[in-house]
């Protein structure tokens, strides 16, 4: 009898270390989850500061590129510091046709957890992204609004790496925005 309790044991808990990564991913992209909405709703309610960047709002047409128009919008908070936090950073831009839209979300160290991106490119395979990070590694990919394994993921890691740099892009270019507001 002690024998199969022992059997049974060792079965549970080999099942158990092949599920605890699992379950500690699904955790990470919950509470990733949870903090966007979280974010979402203080921005709805004006609770964070906003810094926006307009270029050619008004869709004239520019030399050499067209119908072109980008707003760059840099939420963040203070959080009884001295220096801002970057809680949100969304990306639209309309390049004739075409639309392209992109979050970013960070955690309060800063690194970017979250990428999301909505486009119309024809040549993409891709109209909604959704890419869930930890520790600057891919942990949860959702492609038009299904969740999709990473080894069978019909987007390239170069296309990932790609949204974390573009990530790391604009939040450093949010960190020059403030340092050159803050010499003044």
């Amino acid at each position: 009898m002690k024998k199969q309790w022992w059997i049974l044991g060792l079965v549970l808990g080999l099942g158990l270390c092949h599920i605890t990564p699992g379950m500690a991913q699904n955790k990470r992209v919950r509470y990733i989850q949870d903090l966007y909405y979280y974010v979402q709703n203080k921005i709805s309610k004006e609770q964070y500061y906003l810094n926006e960047y307009r270029l050619n709002s008004t869709g004239k047409k520019l030399p050499q590129k067209g119908e072109y128009k980008k707003l760059e919008r840099y939420f963040y908070s203070f959080s009884g510091k001295s220096q801002p936090t970057i809680r949100t950073i969304n990306i639209k831009s309309e390049d004739g046709t075409q639309t392209q839209y992109q979050e970013f979300l960070y955690d309060l160290d800063g690194q970017l957890i979250f990428y999301y991106e909505n486009q119309n490119d024809p040549q993409k395979k891709y109209r909604d992204l959704s890419v869930y990070f930890h520790k600057g590694e891919v942990i949860h990919i959702i492609q038009d609004k299904t969740p999709i394994k990473l080894a069978e993921a019909s987007i390239s890691a170069d296309l990932l790496k790609k949204a974390w740099k573009k990530g790391e892009y604009y939040h450093e270019k949010f960190n020059e925005q403030i340092k050159a507001h803050t010499k003044e």
